[in-house]
C-alpha cells in the first residue's frame, strides 16, 4: 500500500479550530463537561478536526497540480470550519460531508470504490476505516468525536472515574439510541383509576 500524506501533515485552518475550541469552554448546556468536570478535557472541536484531518488525504497526493490541490484543500478546510462549530456537533448534513471525505480517502488507500449513500458510508467506515484507540481516554473527547464521525472507537483508562465517564458518554448511549423512554411521562389528562 502506498503511503499518502494526510491533511494534518500539510496544513490546517488553525485559526478557525482555535477560535471554536476557545468558544467551547463557555458552553455548558448539552456539553459533556456538564456530566463531570474532567480536569484535562480536550476541546471537542479540536478532536473532530484532528480526527478528520488525520484520516483525509492531503490533495497534493491525488490532484494533478499544486493549484488544483490548493483549491481542493480550501474545500476541505471549509468542511473543517463547519465541522468544528458547536452548533454543528449533531448537524447530520455537516457530519455526512465529513464522513464522505473520510470514506473517499479510506477507499483511495484501499483501492476500492467509494460507497454511495448514507448507510453504505456508515457501514464502510465502521468496517474499513482504521479504528481509533485512545488508551488514556480520560473524559472521552477523542472516542466521542470518533463515534460522531462514524468510526469505531476504543477507550480505556486506569482511573475508574474516567472509565465511568466513558461508559456514560460512549458505550451506553448508542445502545439506547432511537428507543422510546423507559418511563414516558404520565398523561395528566387521562382519568385516574
Amino acid at each position: 500500500m502506498t503511503y499518502r500524506k494526510k491533511l494534518i501533515e500539510v496544513s490546517l485552518p488553525l485559526e478557525a479550530i482555535n477560535k471554536e475550541a476557545a468558544r467551547e469552554k463557555s458552553i455548558r448546556h448539552g456539553h459533556p463537561s456538564t456530566l463531570h468536570l474532567w480536569w484535562a478535557r480536550r476541546p471537542l472541536a479540536a478532536c473532530r478536526a484532528v480526527l478528520f484531518s488525520s484520516l483525509v488525504d492531503d490533495p497534493s497526493e491525488y490532484m494533478p497540480d499544486e493549484e488544483s490541490a490548493r483549491v481542493e484543500r480550501d474545500r476541505l478546510f471549509d468542511i473543517i470550519e463547519e465541522l468544528v462549530k458547536w452548533e454543528n456537533s449533531n448537524n447530520e448534513e455537516v457530519l455526512d460531508r465529513a464522513k464522505l471525505e473520510i470514506a473517499r480517502s479510506v477507499a483511495r488507500n484501499l483501492d476500492v470504490d467509494v460507497p454511495v449513500g448514507k448507510e453504505a458510508i456508515r457501514d464502510f467506515l465502521a468496517t474499513k476505516a482504521p479504528p481509533v484507540l485512545d488508551p488514556f481516554a480520560g473524559g472521552g473527547s477523542i472516542p466521542l468525536e470518533a463515534q460522531r464521525l462514524g468510526l469505531r472507537a476504543y477507550a480505556s483508562d486506569l482511573n475508574p472515574v474516567a472509565v465511568l465517564i466513558n461508559k456514560a458518554l460512549i458505550e451506553i448511549p448508542p445502545k439506547f439510541a432511537n428507543m422510546p423512554p423507559v418511563h414516558p411521562p404520565e398523561d395528566v389528562s387521562a382519568p385516574k383509576k
